[in-house]
């Protein structure tokens, strides 16, 4: 089953995900540095389950485990996911991971 933006399709728990989303948003909480400002939507993944904001650029945030609004990133060269923390790709070890999180926070 793909993404989808129809709130028809979302369940109890993924219309509290997306309010939580959009309370947040632009906000003391906001902690994104790629995300922006053009286009947004809140969309869910039936298969993973996860609701995100996504942006007219495709860029996704997330709530974090901190409730902070963070970048939610995949690296390029080996796929690696996670919320950009701190100028880093959270619990990535990989150079190449590093690297990419470095480049997104200039």
């Amino acid at each position: 089953m793909d993404n989808t933006r129809d709130l028809s399709k979302f369940g109890h728990r993924e219309r509290e995900m997306a309010g939580e989303l959009l309370t947040v948003l632009q906000t003391g909480k906001d902690r994104t540095k790629v995300f922006g400002s053009e286009g947004i939507a809140v969309e869910f993944n039936p298969n993973s389950a996860n609701v995100f904001l996504v942006d007219g650029d495709y860029n996704t945030a997330m709530i974090a485990h901190d409730g902070t609004l963070r970048d939610f990133v995949s690296c390029p060269e080996c796929g690696h996911e996670g919320f950009l923390m701190d100028g880093e790709l959270e619990d990535a070890t990989e150079k190449c991971c590093l690297q990419y999180a470095s480049e997104l926070n200039k």
